[in-house]
């Protein structure tokens, strides 16, 4: 209401560039005390009030557009939050960890949220068994060297040449495995994975994860990506400072960079390690959602994999 009242004090006595600065400045505060959706006619009244054609009646309109599309969900939905940098070599090591912050409902292009800091302190510890900052830096560490998740998964990727059949794949595998003399049930196992792996690999296909001749060379972009929420979540649990946050991001995207060549191929690695981990090839709500959210990233205008070039 003061950032209102201060623009039609500015426009009463003509200083309409102040009085433009007020009313976007009164516009966020509306969508970030509100909320989307109840923010609708407040912006619709507040956009009534502002002149057409100047920079800030553009400024209020498009964050009202938003508001509209927003869906009626505090979930799968992008958001990007006004005060923060949405380009940049921050911005876009922020964007690697997108699916999560999309799937989480939270704005992807920041780090701290003062307002989070119970709700993340209970998430580590439910989550990840973190309760200190030694355990969140033994947690990013391991994120960041991709190595949370099963090996055994790069390794059965990584015995794919190109070109390889399905059999020639699979004979290499088993290859590997007896030049280490592994155990025939993990011989099994890891065989068995590569089926899975074909089965998901076809259904991304169809579905636009993939190229029609793509396929998943990495899954260490799901370590990648949940290290830059990691980083979120211990700045705001106080596990550590903005400084170290913005440090593990940045490690966390340039690494995303040396391993991807595209953000839908660093997509697919982490759609592809997240359904290993908790889909198991159900094809169950674990995909559909995780699929929802590569389409906002790689379709919506507004999107930071659409804004902003890979690498």
């Amino acid at each position: 209401r003061r950032a209102w009242a201060a623009m039609a004090a500015f426009r009463s006595v003509q200083d309409h560039k102040r009085a433009d600065v007020a009313g976007v400045h009164a516009a966020r505060l509306i969508v970030k005390d509100a909320g989307p959706r109840a923010a609708l006619g407040p912006l619709r009244d507040l956009l009534a009030a502002m002149p057409p054609g100047g920079d800030g009646h553009r400024q209020v309109a498009a964050l009202l557009a938003d508001a509209e599309r927003r869906p009626d969900r505090d979930y799968d939905v992008l958001i990007t939050d006004p005060d923060s940098a949405a380009w940049g070599r921050l911005a876009a090591a922020l964007a690697v960890g997108a699916h999560l912050a999309v799937g989480n409902g939270v704005p992807w292009n920041t780090l701290a949220t003062p307002d989070g800091a119970r709700d993340d302190r209970v998430l580590l510890e439910r989550d990840w068994g973190i309760t200190d900052a030694a355990g969140w830096r033994e947690q990013i560490d391991r994120l960041l060297d991709a190595e949370n998740s099963d090996p055994a998964i790069q390794m059965v990727l990584d015995q794919r040449g190109r070109g390889t059949d399905p059999q020639a794949w699979r004979a290499a595998i088993v290859a590997w495995c007896r030049e280490r003399d592994i155990s025939g049930e993990t011989i099994e196992h890891v065989v068995a994975l590569s089926e899975l792996i074909r089965r998901y690999e076809a259904r991304f296909r169809a579905d636009g994860l993939l190229a029609p001749d793509g396929r998943v060379e990495s899954v260490y972009g799901y370590d990648f990506g949940r290290a830059v929420n990691m980083a979120r979540w211990g700045l705001n649990a106080g596990y550590c400072d903005a400084e170290e946050a913005e440090k593990c991001v940045l490690v966390a995207g340039h690494r995303a960079n040396q391993v991807y060549g595209s953000w839908t191929s660093f997509s697919s690695g982490y759609v592809l390690g997240r359904m290993l981990r908790f889909d198991e090839g159900e094809f169950g709500e674990w995909y559909e959602r995780s699929l929802a959210g590569h389409r906002i990233l790689a379709d919506d205008p507004a999107s930071p994999w659409r804004r902003m070039a890979w690498g």
